[in-house]
């Protein structure tokens, strides 16, 4: 998945876990998406901060979404900064990332549609298989 395939969904909940570096988005379509960083090893990705306010786009369809990746440093010391903009009819979010590492391991921040696996913990939780 990437983020551009978030053009034309509605957002119906926005969860913000700073402690573990998440947002999970939940679409009026149902689709649940996570945005994180898949941890390797010796690497560092996290939320830096946001600017705008995640609720202002709860019932608008998202029209623009970018990904501005700009990186630094190189083998020994690399750095990347991440920004995450999500554009509705008259409100935009900015969440920003930093990343750090060796320069061996990926500094990226990463999305994944969890829905189905998201829908088997909650079967599974509940008895349902």
């Amino acid at each position: 998945m990437e983020f551009k395939d978030l053009i034309g969904e509605t957002l119906e909940f926005v969860d913000v876990n700073e402690q573990e570096n998440q947002i999970l988005l939940t679409t009026k379509s149902g689709r649940r998406i996570l945005i994180h960083h898949d941890q390797d090893c010796c690497e560092s990705v996290r939320i830096v901060d946001t600017q705008g306010n995640w609720q202002d786009l709860i019932g608008k369809v998202i029209v623009e979404v970018e990904e501005d990746v700009i990186q630094s440093g190189d083998y020994g010391d690399s750095e990347t900064k991440t920004n995450l903009t999500f554009k509705v009819d008259g409100a935009t979010v900015i969440s920003r990332w930093i990343g750090k590492s060796n320069g061996c391991y990926s500094e990226s921040v990463d999305i994944a549609d969890v829905t189905k696996s998201m829908k088997r913990t909650m079967n599974t939780e509940s008895g349902n298989q």
